[in-house]
């Protein structure tokens, strides 16, 4: 049996699940689990924090599929101020933070076998994990890159200081390799999939008689994408779920946008749908979200063309790629989507499968990297 804790900006509630969710999920069957959520505060209640619907039930335990739950919620909380001459005041702010942590986080921590930290804003307690339980194993969730998603240089620092306290670093993708200190520690395990989900029947969500597609999640959100194929093919429906203030502004009669939903419910748009939509921003986007994007996962799981840019396609059976901005590749990947042949599959472990590979990495020559 092993106890696990999980230290992340997500919260293992949230009705947006993330790959570290199916994770502690997997890890709650194996042995008491705790799932820590850190950075909520009325600053981030104020920038559009996901969490936003769980902040009244911040700063108490609460055990949900057991797997015991703490929102650490304060007033404030330490950010990126993207200034070299408030580097001092970052630090500072970042270090009264940690020492602010509470009793119940130390408590598990201290109790813990694995502490299981995720990429983000938890690498800053990677040193107080191994100071309150040297024997603990540390596996680091490399969900992205810390550099892409904007997180201070005090957490980079950090994590680069640190990096050596951390046993196992998991990979979703070869491509973040590039972004380690060193591969010493890393191992490669590809998100994992639940077929069971796809194999059961949803009531239909859509509209009779009317094409519709379906775009879930809010990260590196294009609403260009849907001003142009809203006015281009006013016969297709575009649902957007849970894309939050991203989605702000449209307002096509043919584009219908509801709020975030419970995965659970999310299941009868893919399954409906004519195709799914990876509306991704031309931003730089880096590689490895080829690899990780759980949506384009789920659309192939559920056997739907996608519709993606071009920097997405990685040679994918179902993927149909546009130029962000280009009315006229948006128009082709959208025809093509709707009258795709591809015999489309996804071939990936089931999440059990894949903690076992972040476990015992040993036994499976392929997480080598």
């Amino acid at each position: 049996m092993t106890r696990s804790l999980f230290i992340s900006v997500h919260d293992f509630r949230s009705l947006r699940k993330a790959s570290v969710h199916f994770i502690a999920a997997e890890m709650a069957r194996r042995g008491p689990t705790a799932f820590l959520s850190i950075g909520l505060s009325a600053l981030s209640l104020r920038r559009g924090d996901t969490r936003a619907s769980l902040a009244d039930r911040a700063n108490r335990v609460e055990t949900v599929d057991g797997v015991e739950c703490y929102l650490w919620r304060m007033k404030w909380h330490p950010f990126n101020m993207r200034r070299a001459a408030l580097a001092p005041v970052e630090r500072g702010l970042f270090w009264l933070y940690r020492q602010m942590l509470p009793a119940i986080a130390r408590r598990w921590i201290r109790r813990a076998d694995t502490v299981f930290i995720e990429s983000g804003m938890a690498p800053i307690f990677i040193s107080d994990v191994r100071k309150l339980n040297p024997s603990a194993r540390i596996i680091y969730l490399m969900s992205d890159d810390l550099e892409v998603v904007g997180c201070a240089d005090t957490i980079k620092n950090d994590f680069v200081r640190n990096f050596d306290m951390i046993d196992t670093v998991r990979m979703p993708s070869r491509y973040l390799l590039e972004r380690l200190p060193h591969a010493r520690s890393a191992v490669f395990a590809p998100h994992g999939i639940d077929r069971g989900i796809a194999e059961k029947t949803y009531p239909d969500p859509y509209a009779p008689g009317r094409t519709s597609c379906v775009s879930i999640g809010s990260m590196l959100f294009d609403p260009g994408f849907f001003q142009i194929a809203a006015r281009i093919r006013p016969d297709i429906d575009f649902h957007i779920i849970g894309a939050g203030h991203a989605a702000d502004g449209l307002d096509a009669p043919n584009i219908i946008i509801h709020p975030e939903m419970a995965f659970e419910r999310t299941l009868s748009y893919l399954q409906h749908a004519s195709f799914g939509v990876a509306p991704y921003r031309d931003a730089n986007t880096p590689r490895y979200l080829l690899d990780t994007s759980l949506k384009l996962r789920q659309f192939a799981l559920f056997g739907i063309p996608a519709v993606c840019p071009d920097f997405a396609l990685n040679d994918t059976p179902g993927r149909h790629g546009y130029r962000p901005g280009d009315a006229q590749s948006i128009g082709r990947a959208i025809d093509a989507a709707v009258h795709s042949s591809d015999v489309i599959g996804l071939d990936a472990h089931s999440w059990p499968e894949i903690v076992q590979r972040i476990l015992t990495p040993e036994a499976y020559p392929d997480t080598r990297v």
